[in-house]
């Protein structure tokens, strides 16, 4: 009897074995093992999406923003900007109370919230500068402000495609290419924003103006910065699941 139980064991082993090896899960943690067995929450991946549209939105509206030289158009855009912040933060809201309800999640709990936050950060950085070009009275915009708006709302189409992928891990050319991209775009603002400070204090006689002004470009700075800190959230999650 007991060497019937012996080679019941080993033969059990053996079948665990080939399961273990069959799933290629060496060296997975015991989160990634429970997602052959368990149904993970795929809910997340519609609010990161719609999180997405709203950068996208906010983004093109910013750009209307910039190329606006009515001071009443600027209000009635930055109140169309004011709306999406709002709808973006009911969206984080319930990506961080679906985290407290939900057992099994697409991926980390921190790299969800990470995601959440930086995404529903970008519009709220967007809707931080609408109001500071109303409170300065800005009604003219240098190009270098142009070109550095004009790159956010292609970064925030990038973010939509990056966050897009995540739902689909066998395909991931896609996203590392769209998150690739995002750093590029972060070195153009960049350049953009080191070469209208330039010009700035070369030409601006005013010292108000140039005040003014350099805030509004240091701001258009941090949403690319934020943009890319997506991307780097994106990058992190591929790098764990893919």
């Amino acid at each position: 009897m007991f060497s019937t139980l012996i080679n019941f064991l080993c033969t059990s082993l053996h079948q665990f074995l080939k399961i273990i090896q069959h799933l290629k899960v060496q060296s997975m943690n015991i989160s990634n093992l429970l997602k052959y067995f368990i149904p993970k929450e795929k809910k997340f991946y519609s609010m990161f999406n719609q999180a997405a549209l709203h950068c996208i939105e906010a983004s093109v509206e910013l750009n209307n923003l910039f190329n606006s030289p009515s001071v009443d158009e600027q209000k009635s855009i930055r109140l169309r900007i004011k709306s999406i912040e709002k709808r973006g933060d009911e969206v984080a809201t319930e990506v961080f109370d679906s985290l407290n309800h939900t057992f099994i999640t697409p991926f980390d709990r921190e790299d969800i919230h990470e995601l959440a936050m930086n995404l529903d950060d970008v519009v709220d950085l967007i809707y931080s500068l609408s109001g500071k070009v109303e409170f300065y009275h800005l009604t003219v915009f240098n190009p270098y402000m142009k070109n550095m708006v004009s790159e956010i709302q292609k970064g925030c189409e990038l973010i939509r495609t990056a966050v897009t992928g995540l739902e689909n891990f066998t395909s991931t050319d896609k996203t590392l290419k769209a998150c690739k991209d995002l750093n590029k775009l972060e070195t153009r603002v960049d350049e953009f924003f080191h070469q209208g400070i330039s010009s700035l204090f070369e030409n601006e006689k005013d010292a108000i103006e140039l005040i003014k002004q350099k805030d509004i470009l240091t701001n258009i700075e941090k949403i690319a910065n934020k943009i890319e800190d997506v991307s780097d959230v994106v990058k992190t999650i591929l790098v764990k699941y893919a």
